[in-house]
C-alpha cells in the first residue's frame, strides 16, 4: 500500500485484462513472465480515488474501472494496488475522522470514523490508527475497529511469519496475527528467527511468553514439568 505513483503512466482497463490473462498463463507455466515483469513494473497499477460531480463525494475504483467503493465519502488517504490486494478494507475520510470500508463494492462501513489516522501495515489484516488527540503515539486496530494494542507504541518492524514486532522507544513487543494476542512493549530486546519460538529479553532473563500472556523464563519453561505441551508465542506457521 502506498499513495498513488505519478511518475509511471496509469494502467488501463486493456492492460489490466491483459495483466489478468498473462498472470493466468504464468501461474499455470505456460506465459511469458518477462512481458508480465513489465507490465507489473512499466505502470501505475494502484487504485483511484474519483469524484462524484454531483454530490462532491469520492469513492474507489481499480484501474479495471472497476467501482470499489461508491462515491459516499469525503476523501481516501491512501489506495491499494491492483497486483496485490484490490479489495483490502480501504481507509476513508468522513467529517474530518477516519474509519474503515469495505471495498467489495458496497463502501459498506466497518469501523466508526472516530479516528484521528488510519493506515494499513504492508501485508497485514491489521492497521495503524491514532485517536483521542494523542499524536506522538500510534495503536493497532482490527478492521471493525477493535483495539489489538492500545496507543502506546512508537512503532513496528515487519513481520516474522505471524509475529508482528512492535515498539515504544527502546522497549519491544509482539503482535500474534494468527490469534491477535498482543505482548506490550516492556522488554528489553526480542530474539526472533523464522520457525522458532520467541525470545523476550527483560532484566538480563530470557524467557517466552505463554497463550496466557505469562512470561516464563527459558529455564524454567525447559525444566518445570508444568509447562510440558504449554504453547508459547512463535514464529512457527501451522501445518494445513
Amino acid at each position: 500500500m502506498k499513495k498513488e505513483e505519478k511518475m509511471k503512466p496509469k494502467a488501463t482497463a486493456e492492460l489490466a485484462k491483459e495483466y489478468d490473462e498473462l498472470n493466468k498463463m504464468v501461474c499455470e507455466g505456460k506465459g511469458d513472465g518477462k512481458k508480465l515483469n513489465e507490465l507489473m513494473e512499466n505502470y501505475d497499477w494502484f487504485n483511484v480515488v474519483f469524484t462524484d460531480a454531483e454530490t462532491g463525494k469520492k469513492g474507489l475504483k481499480t484501474v479495471a474501472d472497476e467501482v470499489i467503493v461508491p462515491a459516499i465519502y469525503d476523501d481516501f488517504d491512501e489506495v491499494q494496488s491492483y497486483l496485490y490486494a484490490p479489495h483490502h478494507p480501504a481507509v476513508a475520510i468522513k467529517d474530518g475522522k477516519y474509519g474503515i470500508v469495505k471495498a467489495d463494492g458496497s463502501g459498506e462501513q466497518l469501523c466508526e470514523f472516530k479516528f484521528d489516522y488510519i493506515g494499513s501495515i504492508p501485508f497485514c489484516q491489521l492497521f495503524v490508527a491514532r485517536w483521542d488527540g494523542v499524536k506522538e503515539k500510534i495503536g493497532i486496530i482490527s478492521p471493525n475497529g477493535t483495539v489489538i494494542c492500545p496507543n502506546v507504541l512508537t512503532g513496528y518492524c515487519e513481520q516474522t511469519n505471524e509475529i508482528l514486532p512492535i515498539k515504544n522507544g527502546d522497549k519491544w513487543g509482539v503482535i500474534d496475527l494468527g490469534n491477535l494476542q498482543c505482548v506490550l512493549p516492556e522488554y528489553d530486546d526480542l530474539e526472533m528467527d523464522v520457525e522458532a519460538d520467541v525470545v523476550f529479553v527483560k532484566d538480563g532473563k530470557r524467557g517466552y511468553i505463554t497463550e496466557d500472556g505469562e512470561f516464563v523464563t527459558v529455564e524454567q519453561y525447559e525444566k518445570d514439568g508444568k509447562y510440558i505441551d504449554v504453547p508459547v508465542i512463535s514464529t512457527y506457521l501451522p501445518y494445513d
